[in-house]
């Protein structure tokens, strides 16, 4: 019964975690953009994986993330459990995003996997409510973040594979567009003839008698 009862309020916290712009609507001027971005990205770009030029800028996206989260734990400077959970969390978004910036400007393969925008928007999503005093960072919210991930990125990867390939998805894998092709050059195809011999172009001028 006890196990029942702690996974219920697991499940009601992630719930409270994904409400929380509700209680306090400005972390919406953060989380929409992350949104957005998610959805988007996910299924235009990464649906087959990210390539470094995409990690690169979720990685921006995350670093930009983390310093407005300083800026809110700032506003409640208070040396405390919370404060310092708050600054542990905000390194590891910083730490994050650099090393994904850093390791994607190397071409490190490293960067494909810490670097897709499904999970770099699932870390800063959760932890966002977090730093806008709406929900505690206790072990209900621990095993409620670590719980969902895998659900999170199954749905994911279920929306991407159901929906139909979006426009240009072979193109930018590296595929030809039929209307692409190269022209025959098999016969001369494409080629301007030559003048025959007999005419004056291509000759060799006469040299002068002396």
């Amino acid at each position: 019964m006890a196990i029942a009862d702690v996974l219920v309020q697991v499940v009601v916290r992630f719930g409270q975690v994904l409400a929380a712009p509700l209680k306090n609507p400005d972390m919406l001027w953060i989380l929409i953009p992350i949104y957005v971005n998610w959805i988007f990205t996910d299924y235009l770009q990464e649906r087959k994986g990210t390539d470094f030029g995409n990690a690169i800028t979720n990685g921006v996206i995350q670093l930009w993330v983390g310093m407005d989260w300083i800026r809110q734990a700032i506003k409640q400077i208070e040396f405390s459990a919370l404060f310092v959970t708050k600054a542990i969390i905000c390194m590891i978004s910083m730490v994050w995003g650099l090393l994904i910036m850093v390791e994607g400007a190397r071409a490190k393969p490293i960067t494909h996997y810490i670097g897709r925008v499904r999970e770099v928007s699932y870390f800063m999503i959760v932890a966002t409510p977090i730093f806008y005093g709406v929900i505690a960072p206790d072990l209900i919210t621990i095993a409620a973040v670590l719980l969902f991930f895998p659900i999170w990125y199954v749905i994911g990867e279920a929306f991407d594979r159901l929906m139909p390939a979006p426009p240009g998805e072979e193109e930018s894998l590296g595929g030809v567009s039929p209307d692409l092709k190269m022209p025959d050059m098999g016969a001369g195809a494409g080629m301007p003839e030559m003048p025959s011999g007999g005419g004056d172009l291509g000759q060799m001028p006469k040299m002068p008698k002396f």
